[in-house]
């Protein structure tokens, strides 16, 4: 090896790594060009007893504070350094943990994660599933309060806004048939549903697919439209869901990923009891904070004896 390489290579990594956020392309070729990064020095395959554990988020707020106020706490208190690196795209997210670059990540559910693998091969593990922001029914322009309200203020051919990635709009398809807005195909799979499976529109309403990022801006155009709950909580309009997502099921709430071989190492087991303890409980349930109203997974109901709302 030629002098002098590695530490050049080491300090173009600090480099991209500082811009990532703003500069997403340049953190691709980093992890291409320069191979030292894709093990750094606190990488998974290091010593099973290290205390730095790396946390891939998006830029929303929900599921960061959820870490800073709810995890974070009860792991340094054992001595863990929790870093978070913020990435605006959740493909970069499974990117980065296939590549080792960080060791968990939060940002999607089972059934996005199921879909990646099913179409690219990258695997990513469940360490945990935890309360989730779920979908719900928001309108900028009619007043209706209520389901009822909305069907009968909608009309023919009022739009209706869905996220259209693979994985979500399967889901707003299902949540919006167990309300009796629409009637899907009886034998499509209705994991892979999409407006062409729609065989009863007993409202004449208009299904539009949109990518979810931009429903929120696009909602005055539209009669209503089904919207995260993360989103829908980064605008501060959660409370205006006309409906929330009922019972959405265990594949689309949201977990800690994990590259699969690493749920057994000591520190994966340490976040995990982190989240499993009533020190994390307290924070959810504490009406200070947003996590309150959000979908308990099945592990936490039956630990705890607390329902869902919705």
């Amino acid at each position: 090896m030629v002098p002098g390489k590695v530490g050049d290579c080491k300090r173009m990594g600090e480099i991209r790594m500082n811009t990532a956020v703003k500069i997403l392309p340049t953190l691709f070729a980093g992890i291409m060009f320069c191979s030292c990064l894709s093990r750094p020095s606190n990488s998974v395959d290091d010593a099973a007893d290290r205390k730095v554990i790396r946390i891939a988020v998006t830029q929303k707020p929900t599921y960061p504070d959820m870490i800073t106020y709810a995890i974070r706490p009860i792991l340094e208190k054992k001595g863990y350094v929790i870093q978070q690196k913020s990435i605006d795209e959740a493909r970069m997210l499974v990117n980065l943990l296939n590549e080792g670059e960080v060791d968990l990540i939060i940002a999607g559910h089972r059934a996005a994660y199921d879909y990646i693998r099913k179409h690219t091969g990258v695997e990513v593990s469940t360490l945990i599933t935890v309360p989730s922001a779920t979908e719900g029914l928001f309108s900028g322009t009619l007043n209706a309060r209520t389901v009822d309200e909305l069907k009968q203020q909608a009309g023919r051919n009022g739009v209706v806004l869905l996220p259209d990635d693979p994985s979500n709009l399967p889901r707003s398809l299902i949540f919006l048939e167990k309300l009796g807005f629409l009637k899907l195909r009886e034998n499509v799979l209705k994991s892979e549903a999409t407006e062409r499976d729609i065989a009863g529109n007993p409202y004449g309403l208009v299904f539009r697919g949109m990518n979810a990022a931009q429903i929120p801006r696009n909602l005055e155009s539209a009669a209503f439209a089904v919207i995260f709950g993360d989103d829908a909580d980064l605008l501060g309009i959660l409370d205006r869901a006309i409906t929330r997502e009922v019972s959405p099921g265990e594949e689309y709430l949201i977990l800690f990923g994990i590259k699969p071989g690493n749920e057994d190492r000591p520190w994966a087991k340490d976040f995990r009891d982190a989240i499993l303890s009533e020190e994390f409980k307290n924070v959810i349930e504490d009406p200070r904070y947003r996590f309150h109203t959000y979908q308990r997974p099945e592990w936490y109901v039956e630990k705890w004896g607390i329902q869902n709302k919705y």
